[in-house]
């Protein structure tokens, strides 16, 4: 856990994982927000094909009611407000976690994105920010963590770290993002005594 105790998550590109559960209705209308051109192609081309509902936009970490967001208690807003989080997708790819957002039900699945497209955001959005570090805190089995394995981190000369949670138990929808919220919540806070049990800290690149 030494280099995830290093990183201080105020400076670091925190990335977490979206959620099936989500919260309906929200705004009436919302402004565009500014990501490279091939992502928003592609994600206009997903989004066709997610179920969209029309009633209104929601900031994306508070579009989100799965779990994860359930668990994680304030840690979560304040690192929104500092301006630094994405969240993997499923119809929107990556996001700005207070991007604003439509309700939508699909998966992240890395076969609906052009090869090189969600891993150029991602990398571009640490340049952006000035990030020289990023910390992800997703599923182990799911498409979001083959995603950040996949990034060429070295070739960017961005330190990254990938969080998961090693557990085989029942219940392992509830547990693991309950585990992944406890994960981060004692990394912002900066509080290790606090990480679940089953927490795995991955170094990529």
């Amino acid at each position: 856990m030494t280099v995830l105790n290093a990183i201080d998550p105020r400076e670091a590109l925190t990335i977490l994982g979206c959620s099936k559960g989500k919260n309906r209705g929200g705004e009436a209308a919302g402004t565009g927000t500014a990501w490279p051109e091939p992502l928003l192609r592609a994600r206009a081309d997903v989004l066709v094909k997610s179920k969209v509902d029309s009633g209104g936009l929601r900031p994306a970490w508070l579009r989100y009611s799965g779990n994860f967001y359930r668990n994680v208690g304030s840690a979560l807003g304040e690192a929104v407000e500092n301006g630094r989080t994405l969240i993997l997708s499923g119809g929107y790819g990556i996001l700005r976690a207070d991007e604003p957002i439509s309700y939508y039900d699909r998966k992240l699945k890395l076969t609906d994105w052009p090869s090189g497209v969600l891993e150029d955001a991602v990398i571009e959005e640490a340049r952006r920010i000035g990030a020289t570090k990023v910390v992800t805190f997703v599923s182990a089995s799911a498409d979001y963590a083959k995603l950040i394995r996949r990034i060429p981190w070295a070739a960017s000369e961005i330190d990254a770290v990938l969080v998961t949670i090693d557990f085989h138990g029942g219940g392992a929808q509830v547990e693991v993002p309950r585990r992944l919220a406890q994960a981060f919540s004692a990394w912002w806070r900066q509080s290790p005594s606090d990480y679940p049990a089953g927490m795995v800290v991955e170094e990529l690149g």
